[in-house]
């Protein structure tokens, strides 16, 4: 923002997210992006909570990942005790994957958590990938999408456990404690107020904002 560089402004809501004191923009083709260092001043968040949980929502975001080991989130939401959902890359059976992980009751259990695991196939270091998170509330579903195509559903029985905080960039909360430090950059962040469709994600590919579908928050999106 203008007279604010610590901010990111929030090209089509009211949230502007605040840098951490070691997070910095970086250029990148066709504009700016989020720099991340893997450490605990390495973030950034909103003021607010961005992303209502009990209805459906999709999030979806350019990544870059530099770090070969570990948990490593991109997008989530919340503080205290646990998120209510994470976009992220984890372990999945000793090998890395990309992940869209929701919790369904408070109290951060591992237990409680449902995780839709993208194959292990899918590279996670080293290349560009599009992110995007969509929960259906209706059919009570997080689905996972990496590049635009669908990489893996899952239910979740009594929705998403809506808890406190706000919308984080580069890291999340589990067990009470920061975690998930992302090292790379982060681009392009788009959150919207629905379950977007399959032909809506994969419009988010070729740089569009989900055909129809007008985003409630926007950060980094141009140049």
């Amino acid at each position: 923002m203008a007279g604010q560089p610590e901010l990111l402004a929030d090209r089509s809501g009211q949230s502007n997210i605040a840098m951490g004191p070691d997070a910095q923009l970086s250029e990148v083709q066709g504009g700016w992006a989020l720099r991340l260092r893997s450490n605990g001043n390495s973030f950034a968040q909103s003021a607010n909570q961005v992303v209502d949980v009990t209805k459906s929502f999709s999030i979806s975001a350019w990544v870059y990942n530099e770090a070969p080991g570990g948990s490593r989130s991109a997008i989530s939401e919340g503080d205290g005790v646990s998120y209510s959902f994470d976009l992220a890359r984890d372990d999945a059976n000793g090998k890395q994957a990309w992940v869209f992980r929701v919790q369904t009751k408070d109290g951060g259990a591992d237990g409680t958590v449902v995780t839709a695991t993208a194959p292990t196939t899918l590279a996670t270091v080293g290349q560009w990938a599009l992110l995007t998170g969509v929960y259906d509330a209706d059919q009570k579903a997080v689905t996972l999408y990496v590049n635009g195509a669908s990489a893996a559903t899952e239910k979740v029985g009594g929705g998403i456990w809506a808890g406190p905080g706000p919308l984080q960039l580069g890291r999340s909360r589990h067990h009470g404690i920061w975690g998930g430090s992302w090292a790379g950059v982060i681009g392009r962040i788009l959150v919207w107020d629905k379950a977007l469709n399959p032909t809506q994600v994969a419009s988010l590919k070729g740089g569009g904002t989900g055909l129809s579908a007008k985003p409630s928050g926007s950060w980094l999106v141009g140049g």
